[in-house]
């Protein structure tokens, strides 16, 4: 302890990363097992993670999700510089926008051409579970998480 500013700093440090690895761990696992869950009861088969071909129905489904990908990624972007000064709300915001359509699209696309009928079901449930998890996991693991997060709009 610093007798002349008290706590050090690495000891401020060392407690806000053990904030920070506890949200990524529960985000990571609680993520994992409400996936694994909804793939049981939808008998949805798992999509391999780095095989992007196995991800998409068809040829056009693979197309869409490029521009919605490199669209969301540019207007992330300008919104992220545009609104800066206002703090994370807004372009967080713009991900979650993007995200949505994009999800939107992916359950389209597997219900007209899937050979499941349960695939977009999963889709659709995926994506509001991840918010959830998300939002609850930063309110409970990092103290300042709504105060950053909305900080910008006072």
């Amino acid at each position: 302890m610093n007798r002349m500013y008290g706590p050090d700093y690495s000891e401020t440090q060392t407690s806000e990363m053990w904030e920070i690895l506890g949200f990524i761990v529960v985000v990571g696992l609680i993520l994992f097992l409400a996936n694994w869950v909804l793939r049981k009861i939808l008998g949805v088969r798992r999509k391999k993670f780095f095989a992007p071909s196995s991800n998409y129905v068809n040829s056009q489904h693979q197309k869409g999700d490029a521009y919605f990908r490199w669209g969301g990624a540019a207007i992330f972007l300008i919104v992220f510089f545009l609104f800066y000064e206002h703090g994370p709300f807004v372009p967080f915001m713009a991900l979650v926008v993007m995200g949505l359509l994009q999800d939107t699209y992916t359950a389209y696309m597997e219900k007209k051409h899937s050979d499941n009928p349960n695939d977009y079901k999963f889709t659709l449930m995926q994506f509001p579970i991840a918010l959830i998890i998300v939002f609850l996991s930063g309110y409970i693991f990092l103290p300042n998480f709504t105060e950053v997060l909305f900080g910008g709009f006072d």
